[in-house]
């Protein structure tokens, strides 16, 4: 860790691995964040792309309140009015695709956490200057953990989650902690779209349980 005084930098640590997942169905979007603990996550992140997002995440969040550990965030967030609508329903942190500066200043005012989507050195500036203490690279499959350590050459202090294109493998995982990377995101890998539709939940959670173990080996936890 970069940051260890950071009570969320040390909770996203601890949590090596970050589900992105949203159904339009609130039933099996329940069941998602159910299997999701069940195989060890304790840092979910629903994503905002869908008209049900709104209507679905409060039951999200009941669900998260009887989940001790478990930290709920939202994704897919562009502007700070997206923001506050779903922190009032009780997001924890804020993730970004992209790196909008006004949305920065609203969370760092709110004191909130906000993890943006940053593609160059020059956006990963910007919003650790804007108080970011982790951002997300995406589309991570393109930047490659190269980039990583690019990033880390000339800016030590920032922490990083790669987001789309990680699988759920040894192969696909090791090279990016190998580069320095404080946790990684996954979404379709984990819950793979045939595996949610046929119900195969069981299946899910050991798959999990595997990256969760993959990741626990790599950190040497």
């Amino acid at each position: 860790m970069r940051n260890p005084s950071s009570p969320f930098i040390q909770k996203m640590n601890a949590a090596g691995v970050m589900p992105i997942f949203f159904n339009p169905s609130e039933s099996l979007c329940l069941k998602m964040l159910e299997t999701a603990y069940e195989g060890g996550i304790r840092v979910i992140e629903m994503v905002n792309r869908g008209k049900e997002a709104p209507s679905i995440f409060p039951a999200l969040r009941k669900m998260a309140d009887q989940m001790p550990g478990l930290s709920l965030g939202i994704g897919t967030i562009y502007h700070p009015r997206e923001a506050e609508e779903f922190l009032d329903m009780g997001a924890e942190f804020i993730v970004a695709p992209v790196m909008n500066p006004k949305l920065g200043e609203y969370c760092a005012s709110n004191d909130v956490p906000w993890i943006p989507g940053c593609g160059s050195v020059t956006e990963v500036w910007n919003a650790q200057e804007l108080g970011a203490e982790l951002v997300k690279i995406y589309p991570a499959n393109i930047l490659t953990p190269a980039f990583v350590k690019a990033i880390h050459a000339v800016l030590p202090k920032i922490e990083i989650i790669p987001t789309g294109g990680v699988e759920p493998s040894m192969e696909s995982i090791k090279p990016w902690f190998d580069a320095g990377v404080l946790c990684v995101g996954m979404g379709s890998q984990l819950f793979r779209k045939d595996l949610v539709q046929e119900g195969k939940f069981k299946e899910i959670a050991e798959s999990i349980k595997v990256v969760m173990e993959t990741v626990k080996q790599l950190k040497g936890n």
